[in-house]
């Protein structure tokens, strides 16, 4: 078994070695046998954790559904997860998995009886369609052929051979498998830029085992020759080459290559292949002990024989088993980052059987979450440190069904920069993948909690990426900026990974793009203006309009595809992240200027409340208000206020200034009652009330004025009552919409996940904390849901989260006391540094609501420029709050 696996993965440095804390970038010793390669990019960099962070590894993987989100969610809001059951490493560059015959953005749907083709590229939870495939392959026992009618664009295979049953599908973190109706069984898995396939055919068909390699489908076009892929085909040596062309996501302007070399481990009786990107190989296993074919395929944004490179590296050996094997430690290493007690098997079977069966239920639904929050960034550089370039050198050309032709950047020369120390730092890898306007508001914290090395890696791509295409890209597909939502969102992203630990990047270099993209009207990644519209052109910014009125003002035409009112608040809170990193650098005393005006633009919602009706409207140039504040919006409905949503899910994206908001809107009675509006909330009767809200209260879906957790503006919403001195009704309504809105199935997710936003939302749910603030170092606090977790933080400290009983096993939601090691706390804020060094959060629980954390003087910090280092607004000694805060 000697060098069977070169599995130099940058992913397994979440918590690559068993019984280790969550450092990441640890060595990659025992994990990955015969692994010698250090190259730039392979992840061998880095420490071992603290000898007071080792940990036992509890069985987690078997508590990941892969399939939950990958139908419309049966819960409202009109939107499928989109998730993929895929074959992927953490944050891994493939996903090596299936795309049904729908074409979903995720690839698969789970309504699908059909599979088009296995692909090796895919995201998680999109909510266009675009990027994705790449080498598409699909087994046949029957007849297949290229079709000469049609000059080699098309495939035609005679089987039926994607028909398919979910009774014989399965698959786990990292390995995916399904028998079709013409008995041939596939099996997948993945490391970080490879992907193998076992493909085992029928006893029947073992003379006539076909196997069809496609370069010309992608995820977002399954029409074989739709574009033009080249095959170089290699019988003698068993491999097999290419380029497929993948396609521009939501609006994006140019399609991208995905290179692939893929060798496979039985000599071909016949092949044949075309000009034009397909090829037909044909096996005889007559002899065969197993039936089986082994193919392997590394894939490349750069080239041919990078792919070739990353696939020796990676996995030059020929185990199936023991591939799937290290990729399933890598993930029970990832999930063990966060340990819940009762996954122990001995504490689930200290509980009843009734209690096992909720048990088992909660459990899945959070590893199932917290799996999907290890699905992006994905890396995107090559074991050499390759990967294709940003700058677009002729922003007029139109490639058609072709790509543009780019630089080659390399991570060693294009992502270096000057640390702290002096001394010159390489990221282990460049990345790629960022659904900024989803994932800034909950997946950016925690991935810099737990992992702040990967975390200021990705971080340090996006200032690369600004670098060579002129500023910090909003959607990040491949080595494309898109621009699929409205505002400018890479600050809110920078700013939460410093705020909560990943500081390991070129701060000076980020502090002028931050700026730059917020005050300049030319800034712009390639032609993606930093603040524009939703637009594939270059045109107006509204950057003049924002710094010299404070609002964005209603564009002319009406019909004009810009929705001013929550394209304001997202320029609100970029400039309040913005002021946040800047303030926390060491030039903050020579930007304080620059500083100021960022946190008084912050204030400027104020602009668009309008105080007749207390809603969020617009303003026309000539500064009045107008339009219905309250008209539902899609993407289909151009000229509205609010992007994928209603005023009523919007208000409470202002959260870093919920104090003022509240006493503008008539104080916390008012804002108690605009939020049980919101999640149809009833104490005419009393609180907690006497039914639950129904669920479509809790995911109304974006024309909806209740609450639409299937969205991410929403998720913030249910915290925002710590502030109004009612934090047990945030007690009472997140286990509601956990309950609720997030089910153990296909239909479970309660929208588009957008790289793992909507399921981190429910981890930090479990958790009792929240990121209220992007930019802010510190997290609401409701109540744990499981009595006992353990969170291994990036420093290879831990966090203990303990309760004195199981909030969602025994209904009892709301916080009675909490203690900090030790010690009462009161407070509802928790700030980031009472916990940076691990600690232990003590609750206990009660069954009926408690005034706890209700007083006056324990409302959290509020305002643009407040200090959110601090547990209290207005701390008091009498409070009983810790003194330290």
């Amino acid at each position: 078994m000697k060098n069977l696996l070169k599995l130099a993965i940058v992913l397994t440095s979440v918590a690559a070695l068993a019984g280790c804390g969550g450092d990441d970038h640890p060595t990659q010793s025992g994990t990955n046998p015969g692994d010698t390669n250090t190259a730039p990019g392979n992840g061998n960099t880095g420490t071992t954790p603290p000898a007071d962070a080792q940990r036992v590894n509890l069985p987690l993987t078997n508590y990941v559904n892969v399939f939950v989100g990958t139908d419309v969610a049966t819960t409202g809001g009109g939107f499928s997860g989109n998730t993929t059951p895929g074959a992927q490493v953490p944050f891994g560059m493939v996903n090596f998995g299936p795309d049904t015959a729908s074409g979903t953005p995720g690839g698969y749907a789970y309504t699908d009886s059909t599979i088009s083709f296995f692909s090796l590229t895919h995201l998680n939870g999109p909510g266009c369609s675009g990027q994705g495939g790449g080498g598409g392959l699909l087994p046949s026992v029957s007849s297949a052929q290229i079709d000469p009618a049609n000059q080699g664009h098309n495939i035609v295979i005679g089987d039926g051979s994607g028909k398919f049953d979910h009774a014989n599908e399965s698959a786990r973190p990292g390995y995916y498998k399904v028998m079709a109706s013409n008995g041939v069984t596939s099996e997948l898995t993945a490391t970080t830029r490879t992907g193998m396939a076992r493909i085992t055919y029928p006893a029947s068909s073992k003379s006539n085992a076909l196997l069809v390699v496609d370069a010309t489908v992608s995820t977002d076009n399954h029409t074989s020759g739709s574009r033009p892929g080249t095959i170089t085909l290699d019988a003698a040596n068993r491999t097999v080459s290419g380029t497929s062309i993948v396609g521009s996501f939501c609006g994006g302007t140019w399609n991208k290559p995905v290179y692939f070399y893929a060798q496979f481990d039985t000599p071909v009786t016949s092949a044949s292949s075309s000009k034009n990107g397909v090829a037909i190989l044909q096996f005889d296993l007559t002899a065969s002990k197993t039936n089986a074919v082994l193919y392997k395929v590394g894939i490349s944004s750069v080239s041919v024989a990078n792919a070739k490179a990353n696939l020796i590296a990676e996995n030059s050996g020929w185990d199936f088993d023991a591939v799937a094997a290290n990729t399933d430690t890598i993930w029970e290493n990832s999930l063990n980052t966060i340990q819940v007690d009762v996954a122990d098997p001995q504490n689930l079977a200290a509980l009843s059987a009734s209690q096992q069966t909720i048990a088992k239920n909660n459990l899945t639904q959070f590893y199932s979450a917290f799996y999907r929050a290890f699905s992006g960034p994905t890396v995107y550089s090559d074991v050499n440190g390759d990967y294709r370039s940003m700058k677009q050198a002729s922003l007029s050309e139109n490639d058609g069904s072709s790509f543009p032709v780019r630089a080659t950047a390399n991570i060693s020369k294009d992502d270096t920069f000057q640390g702290t120390n002096g001394k010159t730092v390489v990221p282990a890898a460049h990345y790629s993948s960022y659904s900024i306007w989803d994932t800034y508001r909950s997946l950016t914290q925690l991935q810099a909690l737990l992992f702040p090395g990967i975390s200021s890696d990705t971080v340090q791509s996006l200032v690369a990426d600004a670098k060579q295409c002129g500023a910090l890209p909003h959607w990040v597909d491949g080595s494309d900026d898109t621009k699929p939502m409205e505002g400018n969102h890479a600050p809110s992203l920078v700013a939460a990974a410093y705020a909560f630990g990943a500081q390991n990047f070129d701060t000076a270099t980020a502090r002028n793009y931050l700026i730059q993209s917020q005050t300049d009207p030319t800034s712009s990644c390639n032609n993606m203006l930093s603040v524009g519209r939703v637009s594939t052109s270059n045109d107006a910014s509204v950057i003049p309009n924002w710094l010299n009125s404070g609002f964005i003002a209603t564009a002319t035409p009406a019909s004009s595809p810009f929705h001013t009112s929550s394209v304001t608040i997202e320029m609100v809170t970029a400039d309040r992240s913005v002021a946040a990193f800047l303030s926390a650098l060491p030039t903050a005393g020579t930007d304080q200027t620059t500083i100021n005006s960022f946190f008084q633009r912050a204030g400027n919602w104020k602009n668009i409340l309008n105080p007749q009706t207390n809603t969020l409207q617009a303003l026309n140039a000539s500064g009045q208000f107008t339009t219905n504040a309250n008209a539902g919006c899609n993407s289909a409905c151009p000229g509205t206020l609010f992007h994928e949503g209603t005023e009523p899910q919007y208000f409470w994206d202002i959260e870093h200034d919920y104090t003022a908001v509240i006493a503008a809107i008539g104080g916390n009675s008012a804002a108690i009652t605009r939020l049980d509006n919101l999640f149809g909330i009833d104490r005419s009767a009393g609180f907690p009330p006497a039914s639950a809200p129904p669920v479509s209260a809790l995911n109304g879906g974006m024309n909806s004025n209740q609450f639409y957790i299937g969205n991410e503006p929403s998720l913030v919403d249910p915290w925002a009552y710590n502030w109004t001195g009612s934090p047990q009704s945030a007690q009472y309504i997140i286990p509601q919409i956990m309950k609720q809105a997030f089910l153990v199935s296909p239909g479970g997710l309660p929208g588009n996940d957008d790289l793992g936003a909507t399921s981190t939302w429910y981890v930090w749910a479990t958790l009792g904390l929240y990121p209220v603030v992007p930019s802010a170092p510190g997290m609401a606090i409701s109540t744990p849901q499981f009595s006992g977790m353990t969170v291994w933080l990036g420093n290879g400290k831990k966090l203990r989260i303990e309760t004195d009983q199981q909030a969602m096993l025994n209904n009892a939601p709301y916080i009675k006391e909490l203690k900090l090691n030790g010690q009462t706390y009161n407070g509802s804020w928790l700030p980031l540094a009472q916990i940076a060094n691990g600690g232990t959060l003590s609750y206990t629980l009660s069954a009926t609501p408690t005034n706890w954390g209700t007083a006056a003087n324990l409302t959290p910090p509020s305002g643009p420029n407040a200090d959110y280092t601090k547990s209290v607004a207005a701390p008091s000694s009498a409070s009983g709050v810790t003194a330290t805060q």
